[in-house]
């Protein structure tokens, strides 16, 4: 698990993010859950103030589902909610097993999140 740090742009009067940083730091995890460690947060907000001297802001987060896919369960919904309710704000699942990601937005409706084009680009 992990925080999401870049910019926010807007192009053709549609917003999208950058992400150029993974903030992360010691997690407790469970096979269905995960937390950062009280010991984690003293690096995460260095590295979240780090950022901000760069001119980025938090943008969103990321997790594993190691073999369950990708999709935003019940607690993640409340944490998008809680944390990332901003409408440029992304939630990233990645499943290692099955070799799956996927990016989703909040969203209103009975599914209460939407999945978000997304694109990879490595710097040369």
């Amino acid at each position: 698990m992990g925080l999401l740090a870049g910019q926010v742009r807007e192009w053709q009067g549609e917003k999208y993010v950058i992400v150029d940083q993974y903030i992360t730091g010691g997690n407790a995890s469970t096979s269905v859950s995960v937390k950062f460690s009280d010991a984690a947060f003293p690096k995460l907000a260095a590295q979240v103030n780090a950022s901000r001297r760069k001119g980025g802001i938090l943008v969103g987060w990321c997790h594993s589902h190691p073999n369950y896919g990708c999709f935003l369960s019940s607690m993640d919904v409340a944490t998008q909610k809680k944390y990332f309710a901003e409408d440029f704000n992304i939630a990233v699942v990645l499943d290692p097993v099955r070799n799956e990601k996927q990016v989703f937005k909040l969203a209103q409706g009975p599914s209460a999140y939407r999945k978000a084009s997304y694109a990879v680009i490595q710097k040369r």
